[in-house]
């Protein structure tokens, strides 16, 4: 069974792709994280409530029809995405909200003057637990006296994972989704994989998890 992560462009290699980011503006309204039905583990960030303000990085002239983030509980969207999703029986996707766009971050000599106004962007959380990672396949090295107590959360503090390895038996099915132990990580079936390349979207890309590896003790690039 194939399993694939929804990540970004590698701006080093695929160069010419539209590069959009966001990040949560000043104003904002949470509520507690989720926790574990197990052990009470904090297993998530603090969920995000209305009014949905967002800043974006451009890097380049042109909107992405994805915008990733800090943290992977939430995509932001624009309505070319949302209705070809919605056209699907996709599972793992909840449209929350219509996110505002409050300020416009340019990078890489990308010059506000050059840009149009943003397109109606709309907030998709991802459904957790649908799933859980197999740390021992994973081959998964965690910091000293940190690995995991609780069979269902399977939190952990990871320093590296050489490759992502989804317990098939585990999986119920939806589509896309945040994992059990690997926070994050916005993993998908092979109907969104299928689905995606379908849509010709203008960035992100959708991986094998066997290609995508952590590495929390590599030094640091910037883009």
């Amino acid at each position: 069974m194939n399993f694939y992560i929804l990540t970004k462009n590698d701006w080093k290699t695929e160069k010419g792709q539209t590069d959009t980011e966001w990040m949560i503006a000043d104003k904002v309204n949470y509520e507690s994280a989720p926790r574990c039905p197990e052990c009470n583990q904090v297993i998530g960030g603090k969920l995000w409530l209305p009014p949905y303000q967002i800043e974006l990085e451009m890097f380049t002239k042109q909107y992405g029809n994805v915008a990733l983030g800090v943290g992977g509980d939430e995509l932001v969207v624009d309505d070319y995405f949302k209705s070809r999703f919605e056209e699907t029986d996709l599972t793992g996707l909840e449209f929350i909200g219509e996110a505002e766009v409050v300020k416009l971050i340019c990078r890489w000599g990308v010059k506000k003057k050059q840009l149009t106004e943003p397109p109606q962007y709309y907030v998709a959380r991802l459904k957790y637990g649908c799933a859980a990672i197999d740390h021992e396949k994973s081959g998964a090295v965690f910091e000293t006296g940190e690995e995991p107590t609780c069979d269902y959360c399977r939190s952990g503090l990871i320093k590296r994972y050489p490759k992502i390895i989804i317990d098939e038996n585990t999986w119920d099915g939806t589509d896309i989704f945040l994992a059990r132990g690997i926070g994050g990580m916005r993993t998908t079936s092979q109907r969104f994989k299928d689905w995606w390349d379908s849509c010709d979207f203008n960035n992100c890309k959708v991986i094998p998890s066997e290609e995508y590896h952590i590495d929390h003790d590599a030094p640091l690039t910037c883009k």
